[in-house]
């Protein structure tokens, strides 16, 4: 009788768990109609070579995140995004991502983008600090939108729905 190894590895299913939060009721039905949990999901798998992913993503207002920004960061001034990578090991990677829509909003006018297209942005950008990516220096800026331009392309490529309309709040 052969017998075959069987690489342990290749068996071990990656598993994404992500979760939403929001601060003021409206916040989730942007949110809602305007992210893809499963293509977000599926494209961090992609990304990340861990076998678990938790990410919180929480839409909070913009008195919550200048709050956070102050005690956290010494900033006193409102921000698109603040990231707490929690958990990095081999195996896991867990973070909480605090997103203020406002700025987000700003964000779309200012480049001129959907909302919709400013929000998947921010989530994978999100991620990929958690993931260890920075964005401190213009190389590792231009890393950083590299990443986010390639989720934003598969959000596209992918989802049927992208981009037909314009949620405001």
């Amino acid at each position: 009788m052969k017998v075959e190894s069987i690489n342990s590895s290749n068996m071990v299913k990656k598993k994404v768990f992500i979760e939403f939060n929001y601060s003021k009721p409206k916040f989730k039905n942007i949110i809602k109609n305007t992210i893809y949990k499963e293509h977000l999901s599926r494209y961090i798998k992609k990304l990340c070579g861990k076998k678990r992913v938790y990410m919180n993503y929480n839409f909070i207002c913009s008195q919550e995140q200048i709050k956070m920004n102050t005690t956290f960061k010494d900033h006193n001034y409102n921000t698109d995004i603040l990231t707490f990578g929690l958990t990095n090991t081999k195996c896991e990677l867990t973070g909480d991502v605090y997103i203020s829509l406002r700025e987000i909003k700003k964000n779309a006018n200012r480049y001129n983008v959907e909302i919709s297209e400013e929000i998947n942005r921010v989530l994978i950008h999100g991620f990929l600090h958690i993931l260890g990516y920075n964005d401190e220096i213009n190389s590792e800026k231009k890393i950083m939108r590299k990443e986010e331009d390639k989720y934003i392309k598969f959000i596209q490529k992918n989802c049927s729905t992208w981009n037909k309309s314009v949620y405001y709040y």
